[in-house]
């Protein structure tokens, strides 16, 4: 070649320039390692699914489905964008699940469900009073979960640990939301005794819609006196707890504390929650999408040791952190840069095991950190985060960065020792090798390049190849500019002209190459066989074997145990076996390295979560260490791994008949099994569709071979249906509708307007007392007042029907499936 390449000459001939180049990028790489975000996983990608959860507690599946799903329905499938919209009707309220199309602004969407459901809140019932919006972004799920044991004498939990422990943590910079359970707000109840109400012939119509039109504070418009404006404001609010149980209920003087106890108290649990066997609140803490994982997590203990534990009303009370996505970082940042300094100090003893000069490896142990700088130079200034997606494409970089630089090292000493100064070998040898250094760096970092423009259906796989090809590509160009720029520079201040003699081995080795090239060339077509046999077995034989999953099941340390119990299954009995599984974990808690078990269940449903210490041996040479122990049939005492701890707890739980238990919240029918099948019917019609499943279910059993047929209807509860006569009601001046509602309000009760006092708001809550509303004789009894004001049993105006109803309505697109 007549001229020497442009980046090889200015280096050399430039010196003072490309020294300056270096101290920016090292300034500027040492500011985005310390202010670059650190994470799990990326942030930043939203699925295209939103869901929204409507609770309507005491109520039928049908009722919901009527009165709240459909509605729902109605109104959210306008959003622009909505691909297919899902409804599920449980006694307890409806979720809702929206998918969308891809490319869909997520942010928008939300923005436009919000304003959606507030326009079908005049269709639900009066009731309903909130709703809960869910996103399944990176920073929708919680980094933290904290745990808070009280004594037993603190009379308001809740108040305490929302006062002195929730909203401290709010304040904390980066802090988002936190979510709190096991947490049961006191409530202002109402309980009606149902003798009394008879005996002073009181009509709960009447008290319960006088009730929830009082207690108010109403805007009345505004007056001049002595020429000013005055503002008149009509207060009717409750002060004190006694003013509400001398509320007059009739004209004799008959007041709600003579017909009902008033109590504030913690209304009846349905969910228990404990940690570590002992009831306790846990607290889910989630991050602001820009905040930074690992300095929140550290704020979190500051604030936990300064404050909140030195509160006295914290007096006696254990407060642990079980999880904290910055500790999981952290380990797993820092076992991921112990990998990378091992990857590369292997590197260096190779290339010095070739070069034979320590001077050249020295020069070579500045490219790989030097390219990976510049690699987190452009993650950090495209708004990136470091976390364990986009080491790995930094891991994936450090085997390839040193490529460039071996091929212009290894030219520049060749001419070096053809007896070339220092700056023209330096020059002249990285020149010659420059269009295919080039030419190999871009071909590699085109094989790169379809991660970046990749197209899936969700946005998953896209956004994720991206943060791993990204970080390689850059690791590549940084080499290409180290290897044609620093090298050749520093090779004139640092490389020596003695050629280094060649070790035997490496002259066994060249022959060896030499005489297996020669055996190649001379059989081409064997060759070609060869290799085509290898490709044959490969993706005909071990591909197809190889095994894959569709999804994980938890982080590395911790996973769930989820169990679905039997409808007849009572609280103490559902208590005692969660009791059972929780001693099988602390029996073993050692052996299994258990930090933390947080359990949480109800009658026919619980999750057990098992939080694990890390391991102890993570680095390589514990692995390697191990596993020739275990070749040589050397017992070794080896830590338990995540799946073996769950394999073995699940040979060791004892599940009693008619429990079922899993390790995802995929429930039985979504993860089917081997030899089943479902069959799904769709139409506009629930109670057609629950007719024909029956038609279907008894035809299925006719099969040959078919043993068990099962529908969504045997997993749901009896129901008592009570069916009014209209003209038994109208000869007594009633109406449907009054009747109905007087049912709903005694035995689901409703609630009224918040009592408030100086520091918060309590809720109000009127309802039947529970020993009047046990069974079918007392709901047949209830009475109702004629327009001649004789009390009538609901007996005489209405018949009743007990079903097996349904444990959950889904409904997709409008129709029930």
């Amino acid at each position: 070649m007549n001229r020497p390449s442009f980046l090889p000459h200015l280096a050399v001939r430039r010196p003072i320039t490309i020294l300056v180049t270096l101290l920016a990028i090292l300034v500027i790489g040492f500011v985005a390692y310390q202010q670059i975000p650190l994470e799990l996983l990326p942030s930043g990608f939203s699925p295209p699914f939103l869901g929204v959860w409507t609770p309507y507690r005491n109520a039928s599946p049908q009722e919901v489905e009527e009165q709240i799903a459909r509605p729902i329905e109605e109104q959210v499938r306008t959003i622009p964008g909505v691909r297919r919209v899902n409804t599920y009707s449980s006694n307890n309220g409806c979720w809702t699940w929206l998918e969308f199309t891809p490319g869909t602004d997520m942010d928008v969407a939300y923005d436009l469900l919000r304003d959606r459901m507030e326009r079908a809140r005049a269709q639900l019932p009066d009731d309903v009073d909130r709703y809960y919006l869910r996103k399944f972004g990176r920073n929708d799920t919680p980094v933290i979960f904290l745990s808070i044991s009280l004594p037993e004498s603190v009379e308001d939990p809740y108040f305490i640990v929302d006062h002195y422990v929730k909203r401290p943590i709010e304040r904390i910079d980066g802090v988002a939301n936190i979510e709190m359970f096991g947490a049961f707000e006191k409530v202002l109840q109402i309980q009606i005794d149902q003798n009394k109400v008879q005996a002073y012939g009181i009509n709960m119509f009447d008290l319960m819609n006088r009730l929830r039109k009082d207690n108010f504070a109403l805007s009345s418009g505004w007056v001049s006196e002595g020429g000013k404006k005055f503002l008149v404001r009509s207060v009717a609010r409750f002060k004190s707890f006694e003013e509400v149980k001398r509320i007059p209920i009739n004209a004799y003087g008959v007041t709600l504390g003579d017909i009902a106890e008033v109590k504030y108290d913690v209304p009846k649990r349905d969910w228990y929650q404990r940690i570590n066997g002992k009831p306790a609140f846990k607290l889910e803490i989630h991050k602001e999408s820009l905040a930074n994982s690992v300095a929140l997590t550290r704020k979190l203990r500051k604030i936990i040791q300064e404050d909140i534990i030195r509160q006295p009303q914290l007096a006696g009370a254990e407060v642990n952190i079980l999880f904290a996505e910055g500790d999981f970082i952290e380990e797993s940042i820092q076992n991921l840069i112990n990998t990378a300094l091992w990857g590369g100090l292997f590197a260096i003893i190779i290339l010095f095991f070739f070069l034979r000069q320590l001077q050249m490896t020295l020069i070579m142990m500045v490219s790989i950190p030097l390219s990976v700088l510049i690699a987190l130079i452009g993650m950090f200034f495209m708004g990136w985060t470091l976390n364990t997606v986009t080491m790995m494409g930094l891991m994936i970089s450090v085997g390839m960065v040193v490529d460039n630089a071996i091929v212009v090292l290894e030219n520049i000493y060749h001419r070096r020792n053809e007896g070339l100064a220092a700056r023209e070998a330096s020059i002249w040898g990285a020149s010659e090798v420059a269009l295919a250094v080039i030419m190999a760096t871009l071909t590699t970092a085109i094989v790169f390049t379809p991660m970046l423009i990749i197209r899936d259906e969700s946005g998953f796989f896209s956004f994720y190849l991206k943060r791993i090809g990204v970080p390689v590509i850059f690791a590549l160009l940084g080499s290409l500019f180290v290897a044609l720029v620093l090298i050749p520079l520093a090779t004139t201040r640092l490389s020596s002209r003695d050629p280094a003699p060649e070790w035997r081995l490496i002259s066994r080795a060249k022959a060896a190459y030499q005489r297996s090239l020669k055996f190649v060339l001379a059989h081409r077509l064997d060759t070609v066989l060869a290799i085509l046999a290898l490709i044959a077995i490969t993706f005909g034989y071990l591909m197809p074997h190889t095994k894959k999953v569709d999804s994980t099941s938890g982080n590395a340390n911790d996973f769930r145990l989820i169990f679905d119990l039997p409808g007849n299954f009572s609280m103490d009995e559902a208590n005692a076996f969660f009791k059972e599984v929780e001693d099988t974990i602390f029996a073993h808690a050692s052996q299994y390295r258990v930090k933390a078990v947080d359990t949480g269940f109800r009658k026919q449903f619980g999750r057990v979560r098992i939080f694990l210490k890390s391991t102890r041996h993570t680095q390589w040479y514990h692995t390697l260490y191990y596993g020739l122990r275990r070749l040589l049939g050397i017992p070794a005492p080896e830590e338990m791994t995540r799946d073996e701890i769950i394999a073995d707890l699940k040979k060791r739980i004892r599940l009693k008949p008619g429990i079922e238990m899993r390790t995802t919240w995929r429930g039985p029918a979504e993860a089917g099994g081997e030899g089943s099948i479902s069959i799904m019917l769709y139409g506009d019609d629930t109670g057609r569709l629950m007719e024909l499943a029956e038609e279907v279910k008894r035809r299925l059993r006719q099969i040959p071979g078919v043993y068990s047929v099962e529908t969504d209807q045997e997993s749901g509860n009896d129901e008592i249906q009570v069916f009014l006569d209209r003209e038994k009601m109208a000869r007594n001046g009633l109406n449907p509708n009054q009747v109905a509602f007087g049912i709903m309000y005694s035995l689901r009760g409703i609630n009224l307007s918040r009592f408030q006092t100086r520091d918060k708001e309590i809720e109000m809550r009127i309802q039947m007392n529970e020993a009047d509303r046990a069974n079918l004789l007392q709901l047949k009894d209830l009475k109702f007042y004629s327009a001649g004001g004789r009390a009538l049993p609901l007996s005489a105006i209405a018949r009743f029907n007990v079903e097996r109803g349904l444990g959950e309505i889904p409904r997709e697109n409008g129709k029930t499936f």
